[in-house]
């Protein structure tokens, strides 16, 4: 949680220095009621409480098990909420591009060898609970994007993101605050913080811009689909730096990936 409220923090400080030059600060007394109610309806059902339900089922269930989960469900969900509520069509090539794409995507980042839940409670209940708190966040993501699709209908692109950032971040440190008001945090190092905005500035600066950009030319079921696409980008970092093994499973789930690409775009 506070991880996601800094990388939020440094985005958020990153898009107003640029607002006063582009599109300047006006354009936010002019944005329409209705897409302004739509941008902060997703800023606080998607980072505030759908990060957040995410982060709480990480504490009860691997994180080998909680990802492939939340990667599989949030583009499946989204495209379901694209197609109902926001009238986006599917053809037969979008509908294989998209199981070849989650296919792919649950090869690549499925631990090798049987999987075992690695619970921190032995209850069934704890168990249970943890996979829920996983696909109600995926969820609330997909309400998330769909209500961006909305918002970003009148509004740039560099202001929804001013806009949307600064309400998660304020959401997120009255969460932080509510969980132990008492508790003593450990001072966190320089470079740890550094690390931390970078990241910010790079997952919710620069990619929440081409989200977005994604959103208004591709449609909300074709981003969610791609954006689900990125454990796939990190496999050379992990083989280089890593020393990660090359697998089968990996490797048939790269051709899978793109191919699943190609017949998305």
């Amino acid at each position: 949680m506070n991880l996601n409220l800094l990388r939020c923090l440094a985005a958020s400080i990153f898009f107003w220095m640029i607002i006063p030059f582009y599109p300047g600060t006006k354009a936010l007394t002019q944005t329409p009621s209705t897409p302004l109610l739509y941008l902060i309806l997703s800023a606080v059902i998607g980072i505030a409480v759908g990060d957040t339900m995410y982060f709480r089922g990480l504490r009860l269930i691997n994180v080998t098990l909680a990802f492939p989960i939340a990667q599989s469900a949030m583009p499946l969900m989204t495209l379901g909420a694209a197609v109902l509520f926001l009238g986006e069509p599917i053809t037969w090539s979008f509908a294989l591009g998209t199981v070849l794409v989650l296919g792919g995507i649950y090869l690549i980042i499925t631990p090798q060898g049987k999987t075992r839940l690695l619970l921190r409670g032995r209850s069934l209940e704890k168990k249970g609970a943890s996979i829920s708190l996983i696909l109600l966040a995926a969820s609330l993501w997909a309400i998330s994007i769909s209500f961006l699709k909305v918002g970003l209908q009148q509004v740039n692109l560099i202001l929804a993101n001013g806009i949307r950032l600064p309400i998660a971040s304020l959401l997120m440190m009255i969460l932080v605050l509510m969980q132990n008001p008492n508790r003593q945090l450990a001072r966190p190092r320089f470079r740890h913080i550094s690390l931390g905005a970078f990241g910010g500035l790079l997952a919710f600066g620069i990619g929440g811009i081409l989200f977005l950009w994604a959103i208004q030319t591709a449609g909300v079921g074709k981003a969610a689909v791609l954006t689900s696409s990125a454990p796939l980008f990190g496999l050379p970092l992990s083989v280089v730096y890593l020393k990660e093994e090359v697998t089968r499973k990996i490797i048939l789930g790269t051709v899978l990936v793109v191919s699943g690409i190609i017949f998305l775009v």
